[in-house]
């Protein structure tokens, strides 16, 4: 296919970009790298779920919104732990709809690793599900290690173009078209699923290094 013909299928298919020769002298070389860091967690996040199932969906409701106003009064009287109400949901329980589901999530968040345990506890005794329970990078503490993973990356990528560059007998010039993005394969951890009821032993959790990745790419231009 000669360049006239190429351009007239570019313009045909807007989607479609032209791969542009190097200019004279010039030798492009396409490079990705990755980088990452081990941070430790600093943010034990708990789920508790209030629910309830009556024949009528508004008794249902209203003891899932008391235990929900109790699991926030006890969070609230717990310095340093965050408590938000998430996810209410009402659903048939069965078929002919006789009996009816009502439950929502306590979210609790905190720092303090024994005071969120002990409330947790707590709120169990009152009734509440623990849905899961799992120490987490908190979002200031993720994006500090995802800055320290790409810098990681980036002095790796620039470290293969010089690897590669020495053996073709060149040099780099310089860098274009870098891209950033995390690799996910090892930013996210399953959650342990607890699913603990009332007058379950206390729940645990164990803080373990997360590893915080990324991955950064680019055109190196390579000259003589």
């Amino acid at each position: 296919m000669n360049r006239s013909w190429m351009v007239a299928l570019a313009a045909m298919l807007p989607g479609l970009a032209l791969a542009q020769p190097a200019p004279a002298g010039e030798t492009l070389l396409h490079l990705s790298a990755d980088g990452s860091v081990q941070a430790a967690p600093d943010q034990l996040v708990a789920d508790l779920v209030a629910q309830n199932t009556s024949s009528s969906a508004a008794d249902a409701q209203r003891r899932v919104n008391a235990l929900i106003a109790q699991g926030m009064q006890a969070a609230h009287a717990v310095s340093g732990i965050d408590a938000r109400a998430v996810g209410y949901q009402v659903s048939p329980a069965d078929e002919k709809r006789t009996q009816w589901l009502a439950q929502q999530t306590l979210e609790l968040r905190g720092a303090d690793g024994p005071a969120l345990l002990d409330l947790a506890n707590r709120l169990q005794q009152l009734g509440f599900v623990t849905a899961s329970l799992d120490w987490r990078l908190s979002p200031s503490l993720r994006r500090k290690a995802y800055a320290e993973a790409t810098t990681a990356a980036l002095k790796a990528l620039q470290e293969q173009a010089a690897s590669a560059a020495a053996t073709l007998g060149l040099h780099v010039d310089h860098l274009k078209d870098v891209q950033l993005q995390p690799r996910m394969d090892g930013v996210l951890r399953p959650m342990m699923t607890m699913a603990a009821r009332a007058g379950a032993p206390a729940p645990q959790a164990t803080a373990a290094p997360e590893e915080v990745a990324a991955q950064v790419s680019a055109e190196v231009v390579l000259r003589p």
